[in-house]
């Protein structure tokens, strides 16, 4: 039924997607499924609304299963959502996050089987964040492929506060569904928030932690695509500038700095008409391979991006470094493709040009003979890599006395974790270094255990040679710690 209602809204039959769409919130397996999702198999399934209700049991599942049928939702109105702070990794600030009752999140999630097919198949084709089938790991793909073939100007945005902001009824129009769901979504948005004992009316924003949260921010964003190519669309331009966004993150790219700051203009002109604000201190323009307001390359989904001249291309580049405001939009030479798993991209070692075959979607321009060539470089953002060694050292300190198989399992989660994200696409070298930075750290936890006792005492005590690795930290029987340098399930 999700696949009828993607050709049907493919097709812009627009009654047939609204009939479907009952249909399937009717039906008994839909209703079961959006249960499952939230009582079962989401994280947060233990953490109560202002309903009190934290979990579910086998047959309190059920029962929810047929109480959330829309034939009842008339006699449910939806109850406030509880607020909660989390803070933001790496400041001192803290962001609202939602906590919806548990009824109310069920019926969301039927809401969201219903309407992401439907959206799906009209969502403009660089929108990653949020997505299914659709990764960080994409949108950092599709703007390798995008400054491959000539370095460009950035535009590095951040919108603020886009959940707390957006007109609800810019929401709701872009929606363009059906009465009895409009209304419902309605309630849910305009339902307020309970922060503590005080109740506050929600006349603006979506609820951030809702479950349909994620697609409503990407149906109230859609067209920034449409927007910032307008002008090109008319003839203004020869080069469309490219946006890759992963939900209220964005980047805007274009050789020419003036077409791109005419594209960053009409795009502030379209989110004011919704009540949205690009946060000042996080929007710049900078340039993927010469400085320019002295700084070289951008941050985006917490990798560095930026291109660095090979071979016989200084000439050049001094040209393109005295006139920044102009460059002169040349284009690289066609490098031999690789593949790469699901969109995703892997990065050569860094004293090789990076060379990702092409995406679809994207259009990859004719080398040009007079182009410099260059390699692309990403590595994990400075601020990415603080906040994990920070990490690192929090997760040590209570761990002074612990047995070093404790303290292989405290860490190996981290690791883990942080490497997952960024392997295969930084390049192994450096993620390597990551091993020795946090072998530093363990060296400083075993020094504190036995003072007095020299390095390699230590070294002798809590690493071993483990198959091709001379030096690894582990116990005698075998328990190790993870290396960030792994080979990566994306090359083939």
């Amino acid at each position: 039924m999700q696949k009828q209602i993607s050709q049907a809204s493919q097709r812009g039959d627009k009654q047939a997607v609204h009939t479907l769409q009952q249909r399937l919130m009717e039906s008994e397996a839909a209703r079961l499924l959006a249960v499952r999702r939230v009582a079962e198999e989401n994280q947060g399934k233990d953490t109560a609304g202002v309903d009190g209700i934290k979990s579910l049991g086998p047959k309190e599942r059920l029962a929810m299963a047929s109480t959330i049928h829309p034939k009842y939702w008339t006699y449910q109105p939806p109850m406030p959502v509880r607020r909660v702070w989390v803070p933001k990794p790496g400041t001192a600030e803290r962001r609202p996050l939602a906590i919806l009752p548990m009824i109310d999140r069920c019926k969301q999630a039927l809401v969201k089987l219903a309407l992401e097919p439907e959206w799906e198949a009209r969502f403009e084709p660089h929108s990653y964040g949020f997505r299914p089938g659709r990764s960080a790991h994409d949108a950092i793909a599709a703007i390798v492929v995008t400054i491959e073939r000539q370095p460009m100007f950035v535009f590095d945005a951040d919108i603020e506060e886009a959940f707390d902001s957006i007109n609800q009824a810019v929401v709701l129009d872009k929606l363009q569904t059906y009465p009895a769901l409009r209304q419902a979504i309605k309630a849910w948005l305009t339902a307020g928030v309970m922060d503590g004992d005080r109740y506050a009316p929600s006349e603006t924003g979506i609820a951030q932690g809702g479950v349909l949260s994620p697609l409503l921010m990407n149906v109230a964003l859609h067209g920034m695509e449409g927007v910032v190519t307008q002008g090109a669309a008319n003839g203004h331009a020869r080069e469309q500038p490219r946006l890759v966004r992963y939900a209220d993150d964005f980047v805007i790219l274009h050789p020419d700095l003036n077409e791109l700051q005419q594209a960053v203009r009409r795009l502030r002109h379209w989110l004011a008409r919704m009540g949205l604000h690009l946060h000042a201190n996080k929007t710049r323009f900078t340039h993927t391979l010469t400085p320019y307001q002295g700084q070289v390359g951008f941050v985006f989904l917490g990798f560095h991006i930026r291109q660095e001249p090979v071979g016989n291309s200084t000439d050049m580049l001094s040209a393109m470094s005295r006139s920044p405001e102009e460059p002169k939009g040349k284009q690289l030479p066609a490098s031999r493709d690789r593949p790469f798993a699901s969109l995703r991209v892997t990065i050569e070692e860094a004293d090789r040009p990076f060379a990702p075959r092409r995406v679809p979607g994207h259009t990859r321009l004719a080398p040009h003979k007079h182009s410099p060539e260059v390699k692309t470089i990403i590595n994990p953002s400075r601020e990415a890599s603080k906040r994990h060694l920070a990490a690192i050292e929090q997760r040590l300190q209570p761990l002074q006395t612990a047995p070093q198989a404790r303290v292989i399992a405290e860490l190996n989660p981290l690791i883990v974790g942080w490497a997952a994200y960024y392997n295969g696409v930084v390049p192994a070298a450096a993620m390597g270094r990551y091993d020795d930075l946090v072998e530093q750290r363990l060296i400083n936890w075993a020094s504190k255990r036995h003072p007095g006792k020299a390095r390699d005492w230590l070294l002798t005590r809590y690493w071993h040679r483990a198959g091709e690795h001379r030096r690894v930290f582990a116990t005698h029987d075998g328990i190790q710690l993870r290396a960030y340098r792994q080979t990566s399930i994306l090359r083939g």
